[in-house]
């Protein structure tokens, strides 16, 4: 199902996330310090540029439809946010490769489940389908 309305720009930063993801992927099977290093700071930065108000805006979506979404889909929604909040926005207790594959591994299965199951949901609601992003 093509995308429309409020559910347009977040499908397009999808690519983004899966493009950063798939480098922490890369820097992990490197095994070197540096490229480790080197790609928390690009899930750090990609954080701060597009992750957060990306899970801003989809969880505002969750508010305006919430009684129109699947139960077991938003709680699931909401937690992956926050894990790769956890994950993503600084300092982690995990190792650097731990962190880095459980992020890559993480925002593969998330986005996946966005377009395929929840977007779905999302854009069926009248008022996120609209022809613009500002509810």
């Amino acid at each position: 199902m093509p995308r429309i309305g409020a559910l347009l720009l977040l499908s397009r930063q999808h690519h983004t996330s899966l493009v950063v993801a798939r480098d922490a992927r890369r820097a992990v099977n490197e095994k070197d310090a540096t490229a480790l290093s080197v790609a928390i700071a690009d899930i750090e930065a990609h954080w701060k540029t597009v992750m957060a108000a990306h899970f801003d805006e989809e969880e505002r979506l969750i508010r305006i439809a919430e009684n129109t979404l699947e139960a077991q889909a938003v709680a699931r929604i909401l937690a992956e946010h926050a894990e790769l909040r956890m994950l993503a926005s600084g300092p982690c207790l995990l190792e650097p490769a731990v962190r880095l594959r459980r992020f890559a591994d993480l925002v593969v299965t998330h986005v996946r489940f966005e377009e395929r199951v929840f977007f779905p949901q999302l854009q069926l609601h009248p008022c996120i389908a609209s022809a613009h992003a500002d509810i």
